[in-house]
């Protein structure tokens, strides 16, 4: 477990901050410019010490103001991807990797070899930092991170300077590191589109303050999810199963809780788990069963909650049995519909609106 509980003032900006992380795949910090967040890294890695608090890494104590301890950076073993890579120019790139090499104390990580496969590094080895692009910068950076084997990674909006296609190849491989080493990380952004590609947990931070922290499914698809609830591209995560193979024109299907889901493709197998976001604003509500409609996913579910955004939106959330979906209407809709509290109602959406693996498509269009 990453435990976090520490207060700081940065001239005029004062942060105060409490939370804790699993200590196994990805935590996402969200929030605006200037909500804190890379100052919450800072603190984790030594490089700003806190006024008051307490961080602990499993049963590593990183400081402790209280009791006095404050282990300098080079003994906290976290790895450090910041936004532009920040690499040595006057190392070539195989000695920007060695350099994390010789920070780990421990040789029980992944090995040199296994991480210059895993980040395509083979054919950058020779060539200065000078000569990369902002992509092959930040595989080089995350791979001089992983090479210090560190308990704990922390990501500073690592694709911020990055292209759509560059930002999901980092994505895709931020997700391979995730499920081939086992390294928990903490990544800070303030992109929708890459909390949902990566992030396990998420932690919501407004000026300086956490507002809210859980488990992403539990805090997306809410009507009443701080700084989430009120954006444009407000929407649910699905927990989905494969279910069988893809068909040239019928796309492949998925179960969701002993319902089916339809969805135009997949990069997942037969038996896999995958999630799935789904716009609100793409989800249709019917109160009686649909016919004759060439939408192919069709949900039965009761609405949780309503919540009147006051911008001439209403989010209504509705049960799909332990999941939740949200869907976007007008108000004129929830007075026409009859729509309250324990309804029973079938959700629709398009199997094209399903976004999977989640935030590709969020990604692509940033």
């Amino acid at each position: 477990m990453i435990y976090v509980d520490v207060s700081v003032t940065r001239g005029d900006f004062f942060l105060d901050v409490k939370f804790e992380a699993s200590a196994t795949g990805c935590t996402a910090i969200f929030g605006a410019s200037g909500s804190g967040k890379s100052t919450v890294l800072d603190l984790i890695n030594g490089s700003l010490r806190p006024d008051r608090g307490r961080i602990t890494l499993g049963d590593r104590v990183l400081i402790d103001t209280e009791r006095g301890i404050n282990l300098p950076p080079e003994q906290r073993a976290i790895g450090w991807v910041p936004q532009d890579g920040l690499l040595f120019p006057h190392l070539k790139v195989s000695a920007n990797l060695d350099f994390g090499a010789r920070r780990s104390k421990h040789r029980h990580g992944p090995s040199r070899e296994q991480i210059i496969e895993t980040l395509g590094l083979g054919s950058l080895l020779d060539r200065w930092p000078r000569q990369l692009s902002g992509g092959e910068r930040q595989r080089v950076a995350l791979g001089r991170a992983l090479l210090a084997n560190p308990s704990l990674l922390l990501l500073d909006e690592p694709l911020a300077a990055l292209d759509a296609p560059r930002k999901n190849e980092i994505v895709g491989l931020l997700d391979q590191i995730k499920q081939r080493f086992f390294i928990p990380s903490i990544h800070v952004t303030h992109s929708l589109a890459e909390v949902l590609r990566l992030a396990d947990q998420l932690v919501l931070l407004d000026g300086g303050a956490v507002i809210a922290s859980g488990n992403i499914q539990d805090l997306l698809g809410r009507t009443d999810t701080p700084l989430l609830s009120m954006r444009n591209d407000i929407g649910s995560l699905l927990s989905l199963r494969r279910l069988s193979d893809q068909a040239e024109d019928a796309g492949f299907e998925a179960d969701l809780d002993g319902q089916r889901v339809y969805l135009p493709s997949s990069a997942t197998s037969i038996g896999e788990h995958f999630r799935a976001y789904v716009p609100a604003n793409e989800v249709i509500i019917a109160t009686q069963t649909p016919m004759g409609l060439s939408v192919r996913n069709i949900l039965r579910g009761a609405i949780g909650r309503i919540r009147d955004r006051g911008d001439g939106t209403v989010l209504v959330e509705i049960e799909l049995g332990p999941q939740r979906l949200l869907s976007a209407v007008t108000p004129a809709a929830v007075r026409s519909l009859g729509l309250v509290v324990g309804l029973e109602v079938f959700a629709l959406i398009k199997s094209v609106s399903l976004d999977a693996p989640a935030g590709f498509r969020l990604l692509e269009a940033s």
